[in-house]
C-alpha cells in the first residue's frame, strides 16, 4: 500500500479532484488566451512520461499558462477518470502513457502522440530527442504564445490529429466528471 493509500488517498479520488479543479479552472477561463490544453495520460511508474510532463510544466509556468492549461491524469496508479477520458474525449482507443494536445474553437481539434514509457536511465534517447512530436509541438506552442501567432499542430510529424465536431471542452470535461461521479 502506498503512503497515499494509507492516508486515504487513491490514485482515482486523486484524479476525480483533480478532474473536478480542470474542471472550475475551464469554468472560469473566460479569456480563452492559451492556445492549447495539454492532457497527459500516464500510470505511476512511466517515469519518463512524467519527466516529459514536468518539461511542459516549467515552459508552461514560463508561458503563464493556468491549472487547466496543463494537466496529467494517472500519476499515481492507473485511475477511472484517466480511463474515462479517453472515450470521453471521443478517442476510440488511446496507448498509455499519451499526451493529448487539445486545440479549441469552433469544434475541439485533438492531436495524440505516445509517449515513452519505464524508467529513464538518465541519458538522452532518441525517443527524447529534438524531433519527437511531443518536443516538435512544445516548440510550436511556445512560438504561438511569444508571437500572438494561431497554432498549427497539423505540420507535426507523429501527432494524429482528431476533429471532434460540436460542444467545448468545458462541456465535454463536464460530462466526463459526472460519469466518474456516477461509477
Amino acid at each position: 500500500m502506498s503512503l497515499n493509500e494509507e492516508m486515504g488517498e487513491t490514485p482515482d479520488n486523486h484524479d476525480l479532484g483533480k478532474l473536478t479543479r480542470w474542471y472550475e479552472g475551464l469554468l472560469s477561463d473566460t479569456e480563452n488566451s492559451f492556445p492549447v490544453c495539454a492532457l497527459f495520460l500516464a500510470s505511476g511508474g512511466d517515469r519518463r512520461a512524467h519527466n516529459i510532463f514536468r518539461i511542459y510544466r516549467s515552459a508552461f509556468e514560463e508561458l503563464e499558462a493556468g491549472f487547466h492549461d496543463l494537466v496529467i491524469f494517472g500519476q499515481h496508479g492507473t485511475s477511472s477518470t484517466c480511463n474515462a477520458l479517453i472515450p470521453g474525449l471521443g478517442l476510440s482507443s488511446l496507448e498509455i502513457p499519451s499526451l493529448i494536445l487539445i486545440c479549441g474553437g469552433e469544434e475541439l481539434v485533438l492531436h495524440t502522440t505516445n509517449l515513452p514509457w519505464g524508467e529513464l536511465a538518465g541519458e538522452r534517447t532518441e525517443e527524447d530527442g529534438d524531433g519527437v512530436p511531443w518536443r516538435q509541438a512544445l516548440e510550436l506552442i511556445k512560438e504561438s504564445v511569444v508571437k500572438g501567432s494561431v497554432l498549427a499542430l497539423d505540420e507535426v510529424k507523429g501527432l494524429k490529429r482528431v476533429d471532434i465536431p460540436g460542444g467545448t471542452l468545458t462541456d465535454t470535461v463536464g460530462a466526463v466528471k459526472l460519469l466518474v461521479e456516477a461509477a
